[in-house]
């Protein structure tokens, strides 16, 4: 049984998904297997993964990265799951920060690795495997005043614990990976890695933070289901829940009032509006309709502009 299961899932990556798995390759660390989910891509994708004989591929028709991730992991043997997307790098030590983290802390259930966006690949060359440094808790839901974030790209799970609490939701939304985290809140033992960088989190234009209907989905998700009792440690932690779940609301709300997207940035301020008051977050209750009016008023006007000149064409 390997330590690692790294499990991959990838829709349409055919630019990307061969610079990720050459970065799997390159890992100092290597009691690992490799599981690639090609999720109904309709380009080379597929074609390049079987270029890699290491790589075992599953195939599925489109169904969302979080269905592509539970099937992946449900074909795996090892430990511990690491999830890497398709258009991201791994350094040559990430795998080997995990296992120290792993060694080091009595192996705890749920471990986050540090990410770092860039555009271009030349940007990382000057990424170094800085001396090793680590924030320990008891759990998740502890580290809900240090605005950690857990997500799927850096997300190292003890394989037991993830099939414990059912895995990703399969739906075709995005936050999926909130959600989980939220979920895994009291499972033994979390691990932030402070140092060193171990994710290249590409950005591009067809990230999937840029649909921002499937975002509003699963991040509306979120909030139903910390009102439907959905998430574990119930009154004695629903502070903690609290600061979690808001700590994604809020800058996805703030992002859709300043590109447009108003009605799902007002009904996620309106969902929230008595958690936010609960937790004295005057910046927020205040400044999310200033900053919303003032950009719907510069749309507006920018919209008016071109009309007002065709109409004196």
């Amino acid at each position: 049984m390997p330590l690692f299961s790294i499990v991959i899932p990838t829709y349409n990556r055919g630019s990307y998904i061969r610079a990720t798995l050459d970065s799997v390759r390159a890992q100092e660390f290597t009691d690992y297997e490799v599981i690639a989910v090609d999720d109904g891509s309709t380009d080379e994708t597929l074609s390049i993964i079987r270029e890699h004989a290491w790589v075992r591929v599953l195939q599925q028709d489109n169904k969302g990265p979080g269905a592509a991730r539970n099937y992946g992991v449900s074909q795996t043997s090892g430990l511990y799951i690491a999830f890497l997307d398709s258009d991201d790098l791994w350094f040559p030590w990430t795998l080997k920060t995990f296992y120290k983290v792993i060694a080091n802390q009595n192996y705890p259930d749920l471990v986050a690795g540090k990410l770092l966006k860039f555009h271009d690949d030349y940007e990382l060359q000057q990424i170094q495997n800085d001396p090793f440094k680590i924030d320990v808790f008891e759990d998740y839901y502890a580290t809900s005043k240090e605005r950690y974030f857990v997500g799927a790209c850096i997300m190292v799970v003890r394989r037991a614990k993830f099939l414990e609490v059912g895995g990703f939701r399969n739906q075709p939304v995005y936050a999926e990976d909130c959600d989980l985290a939220l979920r895994l809140g009291l499972v033994r033992g979390f691990v932030q890695v402070l140092s060193p960088t171990t994710l290249g989190y590409r950005q591009h234009a067809t990230n999937a933070r840029r649909d921002y209907a499937r975002i509003y989905l699963g991040t509306a998700q979120l909030v139903e289901s910390e009102r439907g009792g959905k998430y574990p440690g119930g009154e004695v932690r629903k502070s903690d829940r609290l600061r979690l779940v808001t700590l994604h609301t809020r800058p996805f709300s703030l992002a859709c009032a300043k590109h447009g997207h108003h009605r799902y940035g007002w009904t996620l301020y309106w969902k929230t509006f008595l958690w936010h008051l609960r937790m004295f977050r005057w910046k927020y209750l205040i400044g999310f309709p200033l900053v919303a009016i003032w950009h719907a008023i510069r749309r507006h006007n920018e919209e008016r502009v071109p009309r007002v000149a065709e109409q004196l064409l």
